[in-house]
């Protein structure tokens, strides 16, 4: 399989840049990638590891651009991949420096990872949203960290990771975040649940759950993700994007104002993607 990553947030579009190929080798291409994202990070670990999973080696082409390797080494995305994984490209020099009340950097998610990243995660959060925003913010991300770590595990693991924004040059205080799963995916969870076992797509999965009560058991859960929208401020603006199987959701809030957009594409996904950013402005 050969996957490109190119320009600026390649894997928000709704086609992805993948391919089959005949080598039994998973390629990453990111030599021509402007911009690395946490989703871009995450989702690249969670496909590495699922191959890797069935005996299938992969190859990491960095980007050509020496600030976004240098960005993908800083996020230690190179450390999270698979042990085989073959790195081709020039590794900068790296001189780290304490950054972790900005980034959180490419990290398994599993149960017993889970306290030690939320409390790092909630230290990012509150110190560049302040502490009401930040901790509605926090509210809602623990969602994604749950789903992850319930129906999202597997053998292959699931992988977090976030940047946070001064707003110094844009104006906008900002929290993007990415949890990227192997799991059984949004379709076959909410399958297990009779009352949603007429549920055909993975489009309408994604839909179905973001509306509340919703959930693939027959617990008193199902809010986590519809709070994930209502629960930030009216000065807010949050964007979510889920993908999984292969469907891919959309969905916004600007102040009061929700919009929902789920489609089915040309290219599924092991497992569930998603990627998080709300915004303030100064």
């Amino acid at each position: 399989m050969l996957l490109e990553l190119a320009g600026r947030h390649p894997l928000l579009r709704d086609s992805l840049a993948a391919q089959s190929t005949d080598n039994g080798r998973l390629v990453v291409d990111a030599r021509r990638l402007l911009f690395a994202s946490p989703l871009d990070l995450t989702a690249t670990a969670a496909t590495a590891h699922t191959h890797a999973a069935v005996g299938t080696r992969a190859t990491l082409l960095l980007p050509d651009s020496a600030d976004v390797a240098s960005y993908m080494q800083r996020m230690d995305l190179l450390r999270a991949m698979p042990r085989c994984t073959q790195v081709e490209g020039e590794v900068p020099d790296e001189i780290r420096s304490d950054r972790s009340s900005t980034l959180l950097e490419v990290e398994a998610l599993r149960p017993d990872t889970a306290d030690a990243v939320s409390e790092r995660l909630g230290r990012v959060a509150t110190h560049h949203l302040g502490p009401r925003d930040g901790r509605r913010v926090f509210k809602g991300i623990g969602e994604l960290i749950d789903n992850a770590i319930s129906h999202g595990t597997s053998t292959c693991g699931s992988f977090i990771a976030a940047q946070a924004y001064s707003g110094k040059t844009t104006g906008y205080r900002r929290l993007e975040i990415a949890v990227c799963d192997t799991g059984i995916g949004v379709l076959a969870h909410l399958r297990g649940n009779p009352a949603h076992c007429g549920i055909t797509t993975s489009a309408e999965a994604l839909d179905r759950a973001l509306q509340p009560g919703v959930s693939g058991t027959s617990d008193m859960r199902g809010n986590g993700l519809p709070d994930l929208l209502a629960g930030t401020s009216d000065a807010a603006a949050t964007r979510l994007v889920l993908r999984s199987g292969d469907g891919l959701l959309r969905a916004g809030r600007l102040r009061r104002a929700a919009v929902t957009r789920s489609i089915s594409t040309a290219t599924p996904v092991r497992g569930t993607w998603s990627w998080l950013r709300v915004s303030y402005r100064h």
